[in-house]
């Protein structure tokens, strides 16, 4: 059994280390995106057995398909933080430098903002969202720049090549919270927080027996306990694996159907 995660270097490498071995599988990272890529299934056709993937590819992939290739697992993560009350979702974080004009995404008129790849719900689709129902053209309204990657992101704003950016707000609590003083994450101003959207989800292939599936959910549930993985989990700024079902995401497939 193969997991292939979509989450590094977003999330340490360690933790998907952590959790291929708890339930059993070896571990594939790819850092291109947050999902695969149009036309592009692992799990369709072999290369994959689980998955650690954005949300909106686990809708492409599963509810907006005839023939899903993935189904969800059952399991997502609940985020280290007070403003998520102890629920398996996060935010997509307008952050600014210190100092900036910009307020709101209402400010972004002919900005450079970064995102983080085309695929993204917290550092993409959430402001594409965000701009719709404000009633903006994304695609005219500010100069959306896809830097590969969260992380990057937030260099870019710090380096002063982009005017704001739109990032992972566990990636950017993780980052805020290292122990590294020479990273002014911290320093960054979060103008707008976008969501809360329903966590990364752990997806199975659809070939892969129900029993297995179970077996894995179980099995992550069951390493809350394990200091191993609490130590992983913390230095992600995550504090527990839950229970989570195709419902949980249904905000989201509204949100890509309209």
């Amino acid at each position: 059994m193969r997991l292939l995660s979509y989450m590094v270097p977003g999330f340490p490498e360690s933790l998907f280390e952590r959790i291929a071995d708890v339930i059993g599988t070896d571990l594939m990272c790819d850092s291109e995106r947050s999902g695969p890529a149009p036309g592009d299934d692992p799990f369709a056709d072999g290369r994959a057995d689980f998955g650690w993937i954005c949300s909106t590819s686990f809708v492409e992939l599963s509810l907006r398909q005839s023939d899903p290739s993935v189904r969800l697992a059952g399991v997502g993560w609940v985020p280290d933080e007070a403003a998520v009350d102890g629920q398996p979702v996060y935010f997509g974080d307008l952050v600014v430098p210190a100092g900036s004009t910009v307020r709101s995404i209402d400010d972004l008129a002919g900005r450079n903002v970064g995102c983080n790849d085309e695929v993204s719900l917290s550092g993409h689709y959430a402001l594409r969202f965000a701009l719709e129902a404000a009633g903006y053209d994304p695609a005219h309204f500010a100069n959306l720049v896809f830097t590969g990657g969260h992380h990057a992101s937030l260099d870019r704003v710090l380096a002063g090549t982009l005017d704001a950016a739109v990032v992972d707000s566990v990636v950017r609590l993780q980052r805020s919270r290292s122990t590294d003083h020479r990273d002014r994450t911290r320093d960054l101003a979060v103008v707008q927080r976008l969501g809360p959207w329903p966590v990364q989800p752990l997806v199975v292939g659809t070939h892969v027996p129900a029993e297995v599936a179970a077996a894995a959910v179980t099995a992550l549930l069951d390493s809350n306990a394990d200091p191993a993985m609490q130590r992983e989990l913390a230095g992600a700024s995550l504090s527990q694996f839950v229970r989570v079902d195709p419902d949980h995401y249904a905000s989201v497939h509204a949100a890509m159907a309209g």
